[in-house]
């Protein structure tokens, strides 16, 4: 039946295949049970989740079939759901050296001998996401982890003492639970490694923020805003790094502040300015625009009340260095490509022949006749694009946060992204 579609077929098709699912193929026949179980020696991720782990209590074989195969080859992990605690402990008869990925969430949470447990199962790890833990005790045996995302219920001085001292740590999220005891985390300058941050605005005190700035790789941080951006702005301020900081995204927590353009405007190094889902006032987005006189990308997504084109064009106009305009998922007048082509020129002109700006218009009025918006806003220093914008963030766009990049204090001590 299935002798026309060789091995190599068959590990693509199973791709996208879910483990439950393949789990059901192995009944349909001897031979399809074989092709699901030869797949299983070279599986790289695996996804176990509720309904995974419920059949995996009822029968335990089908568990163990699937460790046998697949633990040498494993090597990102997702485990979710019920029945951990008992059937993890039978998963020390396998190995698994190649593992180095691990995604881990549970509820009600786990104490600690479930964490010891992971260290004995998995030494190997790299990247580590714990969710719904109780107190975040023996991590420090993963000696290689880099990447670590902890939500714990606790997380005493101590614990973070040990962590930060002991862990090779480049990337960090710490989410202590609401109202839960949280320890000293400005003890995060003894993790030297340390280059990105995700945390809730709540726990970024000063002492933390003026530790992390200590660190020679630090270059990223993202922070849940729960209350406006004014603190977090005047404290960079206060610690004498705003020329350090190469980019700021601001995502459902910028709102129609009559100094946004002072406040922005002084990190005069500023590369990349990202304005997502809020309201701006346009004289304090012109000013802002014109006070950094290095900015290179300006992306203004999902802005209630978008500026129209003369307005929009007068900010490119101030920022001579500007290279990328990004004004997807706006809503644009009518009247915004007639505009636009009477200021290209006026505009433009004065730009350098080797600076081109390059507008993006994805989900925008310019969007839906390509050919018709290419037409009118021909100018050799000005390219459009239709394609969608990627921008990478610590965090889900879901999430209010804000984001800031800085420029390492040791640009030579870092190391090629894994």
């Amino acid at each position: 039946m299935f002798e026309n579609i060789n091995e190599y077929c068959w590990a693509v098709i199973l791709q996208y295949v879910g483990l439950k699912d393949q789990l059901s193929l192995m009944q349909v026949s001897e031979e399809m049970s074989a092709i699901v179980q030869n797949n299983w020696r070279c599986i790289e991720k695996a996804d176990m989740d509720d309904g995974i782990f419920r059949e995996f209590n009822k029968e335990p074989s089908k568990m163990h079939d699937f460790l046998k195969s697949a633990c040498r080859s494993l090597k990102r992990l997702l485990l979710r759901g019920p029945f951990l605690e008992v059937l993890l402990p039978s998963w020390k008869s396998y190995d698994f050296p190649m593992l180095r990925s691990l995604d881990f969430s549970t509820w009600p949470a786990y104490d600690d001998n479930m964490t010891l447990l992971l260290t004995e199962l998995f030494p190997n790890l790299t990247k580590l996401k714990l969710q719904n833990f109780n107190h975040g005790h023996h991590l420090w045996n993963f000696s290689q982890l880099q990447d670590l995302y902890l939500s714990s219920s606790s997380l005493d001085t101590p614990t973070l003492d040990r962590v930060f001292s002991s862990l090779p740590l480049r990337k960090l999220a710490l989410f202590p639970f609401p109202a839960s005891q949280v320890g000293d985390i400005s003890l995060v300058w003894k993790c030297f490694t340390l280059e990105e941050l995700l945390i809730d605005d709540f726990n970024l005190w000063f002492d933390v923020l003026s530790n992390l700035l200590k660190l020679p790789r630090f270059r990223r941080l993202s922070f849940h805003a729960v209350r406006d951006y004014d603190d977090y702005m005047s404290n960079l301020e206060e610690l004498h790094h705003e020329l350090r900081v190469s980019s700021l995204i601001f995502n459902m927590c910028l709102y129609e502040y009559n100094d946004m353009g002072s406040k922005i405007g002084c990190f005069s190094n500023l590369r990349r300015l990202v304005l997502s889902y809020g309201e701006i006032e346009r004289k304090q987005l012109y000013l802002t625009c014109s006070r950094l006189k290095h900015l290179e990308e300006l992306h203004l997504i999902q802005i209630f009340g978008f500026p129209c084109a003369s307005d929009m064009w007068n900010m490119v106009g101030a920022c001579r260095t500007l290279k990328v305009l990004n004004i997807s998922n706006n809503e644009l007048d009518e009247f915004f490509l007639d505009e636009s082509i009477k200021c290209l020129n006026r505009v433009l002109r004065r730009r350098d022949a080797d600076s081109p700006v390059t507008l993006h218009v994805h989900k925008t009025r310019l969007a839906c006749n390509p050919q018709e918006t290419n037409d009118a806003l021909i100018h050799p220093y000005l390219k459009i694009s239709f394609d969608p914008v990627h921008i990478d963030t610590l965090t889900d766009w879901d999430t209010r946060f804000i984001e800031t990049e800085f420029r390492p204090l040791r640009e030579d001590l870092r190391e090629p992204s894994m």
